[in-house]
């Protein structure tokens, strides 16, 4: 399993292409690899986040709290997935 970084509504890889491993704890074993980002990475995010930001913060409590619920039950639906 490669997980990527989340930037920008986009999956992508670290600007510096590195990697790390994802290591099961009860194993030892390797099942993956996991972004090794850095502040290039972080400096994208930000921005990305600043750019959201004016319509996030346009969006009613309600309606801020209505997209976050359909986070939580899309997790939910995955958890067991998530949890392996």
């Amino acid at each position: 399993m490669e997980i990527q970084n989340y930037i920008d509504g986009a999956f992508v890889a670290p600007v510096s292409g590195k990697t790390m491993d994802n290591i099961n704890p009860a194993t030892g074993k390797v099942y993956g690899t996991i972004p090794r980002s850095d502040k290039r990475d972080v400096a994208a995010a930000v921005e990305a986040a600043k750019k959201a930001f004016p319509s996030w913060s346009r969006l009613s409590a309600g309606e801020r709290s209505s997209w976050l619920l359909k986070v939580a039950n899309r997790i939910e639906e995955r958890m067991e997935e998530l949890a392996l």
